[in-house]
């Protein structure tokens, strides 16, 4: 009788273990692999913002208690160019997670894929944020050769940089990946709001997410 509970409580605590396994943990660090950084979920008539994992489960994390960590191997050199220059000083430095997947670093995109069409487009605002002296934050898409940028948000200040909100909204049941620029060492902190532009305007409130560069 003894061995038979002590198997069964073997077996319980075996259990136990598996299904923490199978779930992320309510705080973590991410800095390599494939996010969906800006995941958008339509639930029932309500909209959430949270951040989507494929590796090693498959799964939504929370952003509080979460840290989005790029390396300081994300490092890149601002191009020159016009086109270039709401990214920074040409010849400066900027650190990135790459719209083109490198396994060594974060690998961040959008997610509405479960937005139903009939609420989409997605408004998606930058609400407010906190950066380093001197930080500034942005996320823009490249394409074509030589490549050319599009910002689809941005915290320079300078003329005709700042973007708060997201040009023409983030299309229902899309998914994508961009480039998400930071221009100091340090610690961001990016509060996001995601509305539905059609239907009764489901909203998620501010959701702050914390990067950590370096």
């Amino acid at each position: 009788m003894r061995l038979f509970r002590r198997s069964v409580a073997v077996m319980a605590t075996a259990v136990v273990l598996l299904g923490l396994a199978a779930t992320p943990a309510a705080a973590a660090t991410i800095q390599s692999g494939h996010i969906d950084g800006l995941d958008i979920d339509y639930v029932n008539g309500a909209l959430s913002l949270d951040i989507k994992t494929y590796s090693p489960v498959d799964d939504d994390l929370s952003p509080s208690g979460t840290t989005l960590r790029l390396l300081s191997s994300s490092a890149i050199t601002v191009p020159s160019g016009a086109a270039w220059s709401c990214l920074g000083t040409a010849g400066s430095t900027v650190y990135v997670a790459p719209q083109t997947q490198n396994v060594n670093l974060l690998y961040a995109g959008w997610n509405a894929e479960d937005v139903p069409a009939a609420q989409g487009p997605v408004k998606l605002e930058l609400v407010s944020w906190t950066a380093p002296a001197g930080g500034r934050f942005a996320l823009y898409t490249t394409a074509g050769f030589p490549a050319t940028p599009t910002f689809r948000l941005n915290t320079n200040a300078a003329a005709g940089c700042s973007a708060t909100v997201w040009p023409g909204g983030i299309a229902a049941g899309t998914h994508a990946h961009g480039n998400w620029a930071f221009s100091q060492l340090g610690t961001y902190t990016l509060t996001f709001k995601a509305t539905a532009q059609n239907g009764a305007g489901a909203t998620s409130g501010n959701v702050t997410y914390t990067f950590q560069v370096g």
